[in-house]
């Protein structure tokens, strides 16, 4: 992989994974798809890998975001090749397959590892997942002029013990959630509920934006047989669509360059907006799929890579 000439917001990278295998498809009109993923020995391909990531993270802007999935074994062992450690922010774990029945000497491997790496204060929007309706009905019981609501913290605790003073004849046992002046506030536009032991804040179900969601992903369901599949190690588009809405902003740009079936060209153009989306592959299996799916423009050999730039005009 070269240098771009362009840096970017955001870079997801879905790699080989060192399993040293060939990987291939069949069509029912007889075509094939394939890409090796066969190496000298396994420390060649962490090697390679760490590479890859550092190279990919040089293209961030100076605010900016980089994915990189793979299994946890190799994203665990490539952790220590890396001299961006530093800027490592979280795993993610999705889950891309349902539980196996047929599990008997050990605990079954249904989840996969996107490693985070942080550059600077990059763009962010928050996830969120729809409420269950156990827990909306069970949470928001509570009801007002306004409608009904759920009970959220306005006071310390134990392990967090909030600023100390009286308010309303209430003075809790460790403190209220913030300062006096914002809990006036908040009092004097009735968002406050006193129940029998201590206040809380009124969470209003018709201002529910959902659950937030964290690092570990169990929603996003794997790639099926009814849905379709373009290329062997294809990965579902929602996973894609996660990261470009959370992390690229709406004028942004996106980077893969292990295109595969095009799936982060699809997603960019799902999650709307003015992003772009520049993208490459090695395999000429992919970057065929990619030419008969989308218009292109900009069709640039550099070394053994073409690099694809979608025009979504």
């Amino acid at each position: 992989m070269n240098n771009l000439n362009v840096d970017v917001d955001c870079i997801y990278i879905d790699p080989p994974f060192g399993l040293q295998k060939e990987f291939s498809m069949k069509e029912v009109d007889g075509s094939s798809k394939s890409f090796s993923d066969e190496w000298e020995n396994y420390d060649e391909f962490i090697d390679w890998y760490a590479d890859i990531i550092h190279k990919c993270f040089d293209n961030l802007k100076k605010d900016g975001w980089l994915y990189c999935h793979n299994n946890h074994i190799s994203n665990a062992l490539v952790l220590s090749k890396l001299n961006i450690v530093d800027k490592y922010y979280t795993n993610i774990s999705w889950k891309r397959s349902h539980p196996h029945n047929n599990i008997k000497n050990g605990w079954g491997n249904i989840v996969d590892s996107i490693l985070v790496f942080r550059k600077g204060n990059p763009y962010f929007s928050v996830e969120y997942k729809p409420l269950d309706e156990k827990y909306s009905n069970n949470s928001f019981k509570n009801k007002d002029s306004v409608g009904y609501y759920a009970l959220g913290p306005i006071t310390g605790e134990k392990s967090r013990v909030g600023t100390m003073y009286e308010f309303n004849n209430i003075t809790p046992d460790y403190g209220w959630r913030g300062s006096k002046e914002k809990i006036e506030d908040l009092h004097n536009k009735g968002l406050i509920h006193y129940g029998n032991n201590k206040p809380y804040k009124k969470l209003y179900l018709a201002d529910s934006k959902g659950v937030p969601i964290h690092n570990f992903w169990d929603d996003i369901h794997p790639i099926t047989r009814r849905e379709g599949r373009d290329y062997p190690t294809q990965k579902p588009i929602n996973l894609l669509k996660r990261i470009i809405k959370s992390s690229c902003p709406d004028d942004g740009i996106v980077f893969d360059p292990f295109a595969g079936s095009g799936t982060t060209l699809s997603a960019t153009i799902e999650c709307g907006g003015n992003r772009r989306c520049i993208t490459s592959d090695m395999s000429e299996d992919s970057l065929k799929l990619i030419r008969n799916k989308y218009p292109l423009f900009n069709l640039n050999n550099d070394g053994n890579d073409l690099w694809i730039e979608l025009d979504k005009e």
